[in-house]
């Protein structure tokens, strides 16, 4: 009887795991490419607000924001530059930023300069209300 219970404590830890496994796997979009510090620059000479990502591929908050920031790149299209930036890749972006934690959401004026920090997951309601402040419909 004992040996049941065992086997079945064990089950459920192995169905729970895979359920986690899974549902991790739905809700983080694939790994895209980093934009470069090129990128980077020239969004900030654009002369429109910029919402910057920096965080990593292997980093699931990170992760699970990007189909978020697809849409609101999408959605933002001709008034508002999103990037993603690897701090990784672009450790000297990151140093220049301070970022001390992934993700990092930056945002900045029309004229580069940072006018908003938010660490950690961020969600689109949150993206959209502090695009308003900035004056971004």
């Amino acid at each position: 009887m004992r040996r049941n219970s065992i086997i079945g404590a064990i089950l459920i830890v192995v169905l729970a795991g895979a359920y986690h496994f899974y549902v991790l796997q739905k809700t983080t979009a694939k790994p895209p490419d980093s934009n470069t510090e090129e990128d980077f620059l020239n969004a900030l000479k654009s002369g429109r607000p910029v919402l910057v990502d920096f965080g990593s591929n292997s980093c699931i908050p990170c992760r699970q924001m990007r189909p978020i920031l697809h849409e609101v790149k999408k959605e933002y299209s001709g008034k508002a530059e999103v990037l993603v930036i690897d701090v990784y890749k672009y450790k000297s972006l990151s140093s220049e930023h301070k970022i001390r934690m992934i993700p990092t959401l930056t945002f900045f004026d029309p004229n580069g300069k940072e006018v908003h920090r938010h660490q950690g997951f961020m969600s689109k309601k949150l993206i959209l209300e502090q695009f308003r402040k900035m004056g971004i419909s």
